[in-house]
């Protein structure tokens, strides 16, 4: 069946390999069956689903084709855009750092919407923490779009962002919120013109355009434009009035343009304000192509010939709750090293083999990972963890209750000698 799937709506550039089975429930409760993909190409995250069952029980085989925002590459010999066109315009949207959220409608067997649902790249389903930050978004564009019936099969690609799901770049403005930064319409990906053209697409927001790279009639060389309008950005305006012989020069000064914003920025509060720019644009084969830019020194520091740093890691880990959050105790119950594999797979784009497979990028996963952890679960403190674990295994030794303190909160290991302490002080009254 996988062989069938990859033909019929991979083109056979998804092999039976990359098909994860899955199986998941619904925000309103029904269940879904198919495979996902996890081809690291157009098709990643993209679902074909066989199989629903619904919450009143009736359950039935159906074959809907799901496509999910595809990988953003790093400009190379084989992802790069267009340049030979005598009139060019391409937007350097920012690179809003949060979590890639795709909404799809299920349909059932007479092809009628069950339900909206929205999926991170690496789920059929996100996970509970993010459904629950994507209630308090305004999702009346969404519901008003997928009213009409033509947009049954098509998908909207959003960055979810905020204080409420921060990962580097702090947002202090907005609590919780999406843009649109992606959609498939017609069995088509819409570029950055054709998503504001667009008129069912008109109440959606997208990113800012923080530059425009732009090459003019009867000219050859290409100009790198401030756009102004990103009010966080005002007072660090950062231009150049060069030109550029290539497409790929161009895209070389705009780096160095983010990095010297960074740096303004930095001076006066203490962070970076943009993790980078993405361009939406088409492919110099044909076809939509997302490439990502982001500051010099930020791809410097990934270019380090030392083992992978810290903040690369931490961002792959916070992905990694992105997409595992309400499951990651029972995943680590069963294999300690999922959330390694998972982080080390994710970091093959942008670092060596050698730096991946460093020790200390091992070492550093690992405590990153139970950092992240301890700071996802609910504050209490070790005495009160301690005092429960007592009452809720009334007959347990010292030794007993510091095994399951263990493995109730592996995230709090660090603590296990001043648990026993806690334990032992207790269990002698």
């Amino acid at each position: 069946m996988k062989e069938m799937l990859c033909e019929k709506y991979f083109n056979d550039t998804v092999k039976p390999k990359h098909l994860s089975q899955f199986k998941s429930k619904t925000p309103k409760g029904n269940v879904i069956e198919g495979y996902l993909s996890r081809k690291p190409n157009r098709f990643l995250g993209s679902l074909i689903i066989t199989h629903i069952t619904e919450k009143s029980g009736k359950s039935y085989d159906v074959e809907q084709f799901v496509q999910s925002f595809p990988k953003i590459h790093y400009w190379d010999r084989k992802h790069r855009l267009m340049e030979d066109e005598e009139s060019l315009i391409y937007h350097c949207q920012e690179k809003l750092d949060g979590t890639c959220l795709i909404i799809y409608a299920l349909k059932d067997d007479l092809g009628q919407i069950i339900e909206l649902i929205p999926k991170t790249r690496g789920m059929p389903v996100a996970d509970e923490h993010i459904l629950e930050m994507f209630k308090l978004v305004d999702k009346k564009a969404i519901e008003e779009f997928f009213k009409n019936s033509n947009h049954s099969n098509d998908t909207l690609m959003f960055e979810l962002y905020g204080i409420c799901n921060k990962h580097e770049i702090a947002y202090m403005d907005t609590y919780i919120d999406i843009r649109l930064i992606g959609a498939y319409v017609d069995e088509t990906f819409l570029n950055y013109i054709a998503i504001k053209c667009y008129c069912d697409l008109d109440d959606f927001r997208t990113p800012e355009t923080i530059y425009t790279i732009e090459k003019y009639p009867y000219e050859s060389s290409f100009s790198v434009k401030w756009c102004g309008v990103n009010h966080k950005l005002k007072n660090y305006e950062v231009t150049t009035d060069q030109t550029f012989p290539t497409l790929f020069d161009a895209i070389n000064e705009v780096k160095s343009l983010l990095e010297q914003i960074n740096n303004e920025y930095m001076e006066y509060n203490g962070r970076r304000v943009v993790e980078g720019v993405v361009i939406n644009g088409e492919h110099f084969k044909g076809g939509q192509v997302y490439l990502k830019i982001k500051p010099n020194d930020i791809e410097m520091e990934a270019r380090s010939p030392d083992s992978v740093p810290r903040r690369f890691i931490l961002k792959e880990i916070q992905k990694y709750f992105d997409e595992y959050g309400s499951q990651v105790r029972e995943i680590y119950e069963e294999d300690e090293t999922h959330h390694v594999k998972y982080v080390k797979h994710q970091l093959r784009e942008e670092f060596t083999y050698e730096q991946i497979e460093d020790p200390r990028t091992r070492r550093r996963i690992k405590k990153v990972f139970m950092e992240v952890w301890d700071s996802k679960v609910p504050s209490k403190s070790l005495q009160n963890i301690c005092e429960d674990l007592i009452r809720e295994n009334p007959d347990a030794s010292t030794q007993d209750l510091l095994k399951i303190f263990a493995k109730t909160f592996p995230s709090k290991k660090k603590d296990s000698r001043f648990a026993y302490r806690i334990f032992s002080s207790i269990l002698k009254r």
